[in-house]
């Protein structure tokens, strides 16, 4: 464009320069005006090169400063500026390559901001999602890393992005999956147990991110034969979903059903068994019919109870259960429970003793379930506490509370099993529990029934030296 310029004006120079020689012979006629054109000549000339000069020196000036101003802007763009060029005087190459720059920084304003924006959309969903997410990169460096993930390693998610993974992961098995898929295999899922105080389980989908490398691609297009490594894997998206309480329900039901089933197995097997006893024969003995028959109801009683409470308990997990919210008296509901429990704990030689202090606030609750909650932790005591022993129920205020606890110097619960007590059908000692026709339900039903007056109940005990159930209620305004 420039020598373009520069042609334009020699062109004008010379035109210039031979209008004034076509001027000058014009108007020259004879030898003195010869001499006289001569010095027209040189004098024009000197002129008119002296214009040329000064027209060059100042176009050059101009298009020097206009191509400055390209360069400049081409900078901006290269920074990220993308603010557009003044529109120029002039109407030539010049102003039209200024105008295209200006539509180009215009449309890559656009596109790097619509490219920003699912950008910041994209990381805005991963970072919000629960399920733990990394990006690892060929060389097994984490990228990217989301707060669940970081959680789930118990690290700083600033402290994660750009360290290599098995500086973080210290699950070999989990650093496998991640190699097999960087090696070029497809998406895997596994699960994984992390934790050794606590384990957690999660479940690992691992899935090869390919992208087309640049140098394999040049390379491929000089070279005819295909290449395999084009489709290389450039990294790997990294997903551990928490299964730990699905795992922990899975286990409950397992437990329940196995529990249901052999808790319904014995009483009917009993009963099968006698019923068949006497078919034989002896229902027309005197002296076994009526105890078999005798067995043959306890053991129907055994099943109504379990019946009774698993309905019962299946509508306190329904939130089906009708609560009748009044004051109740502290000092009533302990005497009612105790009275009952008082002829057990005499017949097996175990002291009862009641320490309420006088003039206990009522609480606010439903004065049956709360005597079933009671008079249940009352049988527990007199079942697992040996002859000689000692039973005490106190009563005390705490700040809008009442906690009311029974105490005993029975055989004890081990730590691992206080943790599980409230759970339905475990037991600590099956065999005597059994035999002495419990359900394996009367701790969870009194823990729902005291979270559903807005309590809680718990247990602090030590194996040989007693246990204590203690629960909460709220006081009555």
């Amino acid at each position: 464009m420039r020598a373009s310029f520069f042609w334009k004006l020699g062109g004008i120079y010379l035109g210039l320069l031979l209008g004034v020689l076509l001027v000058a012979l014009l108007s020259s006629s004879s030898d003195h005006a010869a001499a006289q054109f001569r010095s027209r000549i040189l004098i024009v000339s000197s002129v008119a090169m002296l214009l040329a000069f000064t027209a060059t020196f100042v176009f050059s000036l101009n298009f020097s400063a206009r191509v400055e101003r390209l360069r400049d802007f081409s900078r901006r763009l290269a920074a990220g500026d993308f603010r557009p060029l003044p529109p120029e005087q002039f109407s030539d190459e010049l102003a039209s390559l200024v105008d295209s720059l200006n539509e180009t920084s215009a449309q890559l304003d656009r596109t790097i901001e619509s490219l920003s924006g699912e950008r910041r959309r994209a990381s805005a969903i991963l970072r919000s999602m629960v399920e733990g997410v990394a990006v690892i990169d060929a060389t097994e460096k984490i990228i990217f890393a989301n707060q669940a993930f970081s959680n789930i390693l118990n690290l700083d998610n600033s402290s994660i992005e750009g360290r290599p993974v098995i500086e973080v992961l210290r699950n070999t098995k989990l650093l496998g999956l991640i190699r097999r898929v960087l090696r070029g295999e497809e998406g895997l899922t596994t699960d994984i147990a992390m934790g050794i105080v606590q384990q957690r389980s999660f479940s690992v989908t691992a899935t090869p991110v390919r992208a087309l490398d640049a140098s394999i691609a040049a390379s491929s297009t000089a070279m005819p034969s295909p290449v395999p490594s084009i489709d290389k894997p450039s990294g790997a998206v990294l997903v551990l979903h928490d299964m730990t309480e699905l795992r922990r329900l899975e286990r409950v039901r397992q437990d329940f059903v196995a529990n249901v089933s052999h808790e319904f197995k014995t009483p009917l097997t009993a009963i099968q068994g006698f019923a068949e006893t006497l078919l034989a024969g002896a229902l027309d003995d005197p002296g076994n019919n009526r105890r078999f028959l005798g067995i043959i109801r306890e053991q129907a009683a055994r099943l109504a109870r379990l019946t009774d409470d698993l309905l019962k308990l299946a509508r306190i997990e329904a939130g089906k259960l009708e609560l009748e919210f009044y004051p109740v008296g502290i000092t009533e509901l302990v005497e009612r429970c105790a009275e009952t429990a008082l002829l057990k704990a005499t017949r097996q030689q175990i002291a009862l003793q009641i320490e309420i202090p006088p003039g206990l606030s009522a609480v606010r609750g439903d004065a049956g379930l709360l005597a079933e909650v009671l008079q249940n932790l009352l049988d527990n005591a007199i079942q697992y506490t040996p002859a000689g022993g000692r039973i005490c129920v106190t009563a005390a205020i705490r700040g809008r509370e009442a906690v009311i606890s029974v105490s005993d110097t029975g055989i004890g619960i081990p730590l691992a099993d206080q943790e599980r007590i409230f759970e339905r059908f475990y037991r600590v000692d099956a065999a005597r529990s059994r035999e002495a026709g419990g359900t394996g339900l009367g701790l969870s039903i009194a823990r729902h029934i005291v979270e559903a007056h807005g309590g809680h109940i718990s247990v602090d005990s030590e194996v040989g030296a007693g246990s204590k159930f203690s629960f909460s209620i709220p006081l009555a305004a």
